[in-house]
């Protein structure tokens, strides 16, 4: 039996080849419907079978990115960050059928192969910055967890901290996203204490020039950045740890939220930083205290990765959910996705699409 994804990819690539999608597509171009698309992508790249890190993290080969780019200049309006936070506000109406383009984490393949196909069709990107990885040259921990596992070669691993656990290597995508997890869901988890244990258990070599090595080759420099925004497109927090902000204490919320926000503004020679994408995306909707540290720290707008799009819906529509600007959802891509279902969840909303992988 087919489970949920496979219902949709049937039923996507149904209406694409009936001409349904293309048809709805057209329409929403030509209208002004209640509905801001945000797409996230974090790595475009087709990582090869002896890829060291992980590999779940590129959500877009080159060509799949081109064909998305394709498919929003045909149908879309591409805005940035200023149109969109100042039409939440209601001080700029939005275009026919408005779409954003997010990448997250400041991967290296943002300045080598995203910004190049992104100036060939005009579009801007907002890129989201988690600074101290980048200030400090330090590996994302969900890299580093894919290093060491992929790595190691060991059958186990045995850990004592945040709890004790053994973990078999045979399944290594299973032990990744248990460690995973455990950094995702854990409260005030000491994440380099917890690394550190992880690399003596995993037996592989780790000093902090390598760290320092692998880092270069992944992840953008603040020149890079600033290449970036002189070409157009806009830099906003991904906090400063890239730390799941609903397992921080109160000062701690603090430094990664307001702290980011002022090493942006900082780097970037003083330009305003008004937008943060939530570390991992998860939904503020349940969490007043981190909505409020968000508030505190001066954001127009916040973004999780809760999947699915934006409905702007007039006030007279008394009992529509209003939009919350600083819970805005996107669209998650994956590799996997077919492009029928690319097209169709844009066209479709309700087809959102659920991706199956651990996002950092």
């Amino acid at each position: 039996m087919l489970g949920a994804l496979g219902r949709r990819e049937t039923i996507a690539r149904l209406l694409d080849r009936a001409g349904a999608v293309e048809a709805i597509l057209r329409v929403r171009a030509r209208v002004r419907a209640p509905v801001l698309t945000v797409l996230t992508y974090h790595h475009i790249a087709e990582p090869p079978d002896d890829y060291r890190f992980d590999p779940d993290v590129a959500d877009a080969t080159p060509k799949q990115f081109r064909g998305h780019c394709q498919l929003l200049a045909d149908h879309f309006t591409v805005i940035d960050i200023d149109h969109t936070c100042d039409a939440l506000a209601g001080k700029r109406s939005l275009p026919p059928n408005p779409a954003l383009i997010t990448f997250d984490d400041g991967y290296l393949s943002c300045r080598d192969v995203a910004v190049p196909i992104l100036q060939d069709f005009g579009f801007s990107a907002v890129f989201f910055i988690p600074t101290r990885f980048v200030e400090e040259r330090r590996l994302f921990w969900w890299e580093r967890i894919a290093y060491l596992v992929r790595g190691s070669r060991r059958a186990a691993l045995a850990l004592a901290y945040p709890r004790p656990l053994t973990l078999d290597l045979a399944d290594r995508r299973a032990a990744a996203g248990t460690l995973l997890r455990i950094v995702k869901d854990t409260t005030g988890l000491d994440i380099p204490r917890f690394l550190d244990e992880l690399t003596a258990a995993a037996e592989v070599p780790w000093t902090a020039a390598l760290e320092r090595t692998l880092t270069d080759g992944l992840l953008m420099t603040w020149p890079d950045i600033r290449t970036l925004r002189d070409a157009g497109m806009d830099i906003q927090s991904h906090s400063r740890q890239h730390r799941v902000l609903q397992t921080l204490d109160a000062a701690a919320l603090d430094d990664e939220l307001a702290g980011s926000k002022a090493d942006l503004e900082r780097a970037l020679g003083g330009a305003r930083v008004r937008t943060i994408a939530y570390p991992v995306g998860k939904s503020i909707a349940a969490a007043p205290e981190v909505r409020a540290a968000v508030a505190r720290a001066g954001y127009d707008c916040g973004f999780s990765n809760a999947n699915g799009v934006n409905y702007l819906l007039p006030s007279y529509f008394p009992s529509a959910r209003r939009i919350d600007p600083l819970d805005l959802h996107r669209i998650a891509i994956d590799r996997d996705m077919s492009a029928a279902m690319f097209r169709s969840q844009l066209a479709v909303p309700a087809m959102a699409y659920s991706s199956s992988r651990n996002s950092p």
